[in-house]
């Protein structure tokens, strides 16, 4: 690696000038010599201070009170390096043998200022390009060992103290800065460990570090070498047990890598991408088989664990985008994905009113992802799944979660969510498509109610916009419907409470009180109407719910019906018609229909027989009763032979008087659909 090369060029140079200058005063007779070999040599301008000294024996030293390695152009710092005080101190005897022994190197207050352009060149890569007519000698011209000569390097006391360091990548646009850098090296040889270690506060947290290198002599040939790093920063855990391939072009890697960060918003500050002020992205822990560069590392083994989330798979965390963006297929068991959705529309006793606090979506703009997962069970708002197929797709704040496969309260199906949040004002829609429910679970999860019991299929597809619950409930459109079989709505004997309307209307008697009693005695947590059928169907818009069409079908039982629903009121005005009849089929005998009504808020709903619907019934029968009999339309004329013995033919006026009165009380004949206006008539307006 030519930064290993061009630091042992320095110190070897400095070495050499040092044992040839020693004897020589005042300093400033050589130190332009030194400033002018050093520059050669690194291909950057190097600057000296006034206060320098030399020392041979009993070990060759240099102490420089300032030194400073420039920038090449194209970099926005001056400097390289700067150090306040640098102290050399080396072997004489191992020099001679060809080899560097540092006996002390001490930096005092050095600043350190690591820079790679767009193009991604890096300031350390040290020493000047060769002339193509370069003397291939070993040694320089000034008689400096040059660093092919160097045999092998040995450090003793090397040392940083109160040290900085910057980096800055132009490519990226990271920035990332360590101060109070007290830092330690050691090696033997360059075929031996280095190791390092130290203390720093970096981007503003006390951090701590500990990296051995296998040989150096690797990264200095460009070849291989394992790199094992054990690294704190804040409350967070860095380790990694690496192969280091470096080039100028840029450094790869391979191997074991782990990551826990207990508080994950402050580890991404350190990184300089900070996550948003919102409901989940807590905390991260992650560990598996790593390979990448700076830009890109591919898990493969992976545990992950995000929040509740545990996770396994690979994956691919990009780096050089705008956010950080996951890719990957992925198990888990639980897949709770609530903390990073909207909250459900649940309302606490007594429903009160749809909150006007902001939601808060800014987590769905800290991270990209395209991730396949596969879950024992997810949560969803208001949903809890078994077995499912989850796919997400999450693109500058914009979450897509599509679920092919969804096994829900014992049954399937599919459905999508997708909540926009990249601009202003919230977007949401979806749609959950159910098969085979079970009704009870469900409704108990999304409704807070365990009374409806059954099997069957549930859909719904929505839209809706707001940056509050209020909000959203007055913007919600869509449609939906269910169809259940086999079950009972518990808590009411709709059977029982026509029977016992009819009872009253048969004495004689609509009194008020008497239909509340009615009510009342209907409902209990011990009543329940059973049905073979129980289906509707409804359309909403601006949070109104429509639903045009109630139809239950049960043992002596049948119903029909329509309401609405206002979700921003909280309010509903449900109209149905119940009608008893006498078989279990309701094919044959009496029937008795008892019109109710059910009112009030959505959470404390009022039942109540429709009492002005069915006086108006009840008058309208007793005056059929009576017209019919007047007019002889309670009587079924003669047919047959006795008609024709009678010679009995109906009049026309009162054939069609009867016909009138069958229209305006509803007790006449339709029309058969096959009769047709004679060709050429033209009916008449009434």
């Amino acid at each position: 690696m030519r930064f290993v090369g061009g630091l042992i060029a320095l110190v070897v140079l400095l070495v050499a000038i040092a044992f040839m200058a020693a004897a020589l005063v005042p300093a400033s007779a050589y130190k332009d010599k030194i400033e002018a070999a050093a520059s050669e040599r690194t291909g950057r301008t190097v600057t000296l201070g006034d206060d320098i000294s030399f020392q041979v024996f009993p070990r060759i030293g240099f102490h420089v009170s300032s030194l400073s390695v420039a920038n090449p152009e194209g970099f926005t710092t001056d400097a390289f390096v700067t150090v306040e005080e640098a102290d050399l101190g080396v072997d004489l005897l191992a020099l001679a043998r060809g080899e560097v022994a540092i006996e002390r190197f001490v930096l005092t207050r050095p600043i350190i200022n690591l820079e790679r352009r767009a193009d991604g060149a890096g300031n350390w890569v040290l020493g000047a390009a060769a002339p193509d007519d370069a003397s291939s000698d070993d040694s320089g011209t000034d008689g400096s060992v040059g660093a092919d000569a160097v045999r092998d390097v040995r450090l003793g006391d090397v040392r940083i103290i109160d040290g900085a360091v910057a980096y800055a990548d132009a490519a990226t646009a990271a920035r990332y800065a360590a101060t109070a850098v007290d830092a330690t090296a050691r090696l033997d040889s360059l075929s031996a460990p280095f190791e390092a270690d130290g203390a720093m506060t970096f981007q503003g947290a006390p951090s701590t570090f500990n990296l051995i290198v296998t040989t150096l002599a690797n990264l200095r040939d460009g070849e291989p070498a394992n790199v094992k790093l054990d690294m704190t920063a804040g409350e967070s855990r860095i380790g990694a047990d690496i192969k280091v391939s470096a080039s100028e072009n840029g450094s790869t890697f391979e191997g074991p890598l782990s990551i826990d960060a207990p508080d994950l918003p402050a580890l991404a500050a350190l990184f300089d991408a900070p996550l948003e002020d919102a409901p989940g992205f807590d905390s991260l822990s992650a560990s598996g088989d790593a390979a990448g560069d700076a830009n890109a590392v591919t898990f493969k083994n992976l545990d992950i664990r995000l929040d509740a989330i545990d996770a396994s798979g690979e994956m691919t965390l990009r780096l050089d985008g705008a956010r950080p963006k996951a890719i990957g297929a992925l198990r888990t068991g639980s897949l709770d994905l609530r903390p990073y959705l909207p909250p459900p529309g649940e309302k606490p006793a007594g429903g009160a009113a749809w909150s006007d606090a902001k939601l808060n979506l800014n987590s769905l703009r800290n991270v990209d992802a395209e991730l396949e997962l596969a879950a024992d069970q997810i949560l969803l708002n208001g949903i809890e799944t078994g077995k499912s197929r989850l796919a997400i797709n999450l693109a500058g704040g914009r979450l897509t979660a599509d679920l092919p496969q969804l096994q829900v309260y014992d049954g399937g199906g599919s459905g999508r969510i997708i909540v926009d949040a990249s601009g202003a004002a919230p977007r949401m829609q979806g749609y959950f498509d159910l098969r085979a429910v079970q009704a009870q679970p469900l409704t108990q999860d999304l409704l807070s109610t365990d009374r409806l019991l059954g099997i069957g299929a549930f859909r719904i597809e929505f839209t809706a916009r707001g940056d509050s619950q209020a909000a959203i409930m007055n913007s919600l459109d869509g449609e939906g419907g269910f169809d259940l079989a086999d079950g009972a709505l518990k808590g009411v004997n709709i059977a029982k409470l026509v029977g016992s309307v009819r009872d009253v209307v048969e004495g004689g008697s609509l009194a008020p009180a008497a239909l509340t009693s009615i009510v009342s005695a209907a409902r209990s947590p011990n009543e329940a109407t059973d049905f073979t059928e129980f289906l509707s169907a409804f359309k909403m818009d601006n949070g109104l719910v429509r639903a045009s069409e109630i139809a239950m079908n049960g043992p002596f039982l049948r119903m029909t019906g329509s309401g609405l629903v206002d979700l921003p009121k909280q309010t509903l005005d449900i109209r149905l018609a119940p009608r008893v009849t006498e078989t279990i089929d309701g094919a044959e005998g009496r029937a008795f229909t008892a019109p109710m009504r059910i009112t009030g808020s959505m959470f404390a709903p009022q039942i109540a027989v429709d009492a002005e619907a069915l006086l108006t019934d009840k008058v309208k029968d007793q005056g059929r009763q009576l017209l019919e009999k007047a007019l002889g339309l309670d009587t079924p004329p003669p047919s047959g032979d006795a008609a024709a013995a009678d010679g009995a033919k109906p009049k026309p006026a009162e054939d069609a008087a009867k016909s009138l009165l069958r229209g305006i009380l509803g007790s006449g004949a339709k029309k058969p659909a096959e009769e047709t206006p004679p060709e050429g008539d033209t009916p008449e307006d009434d």
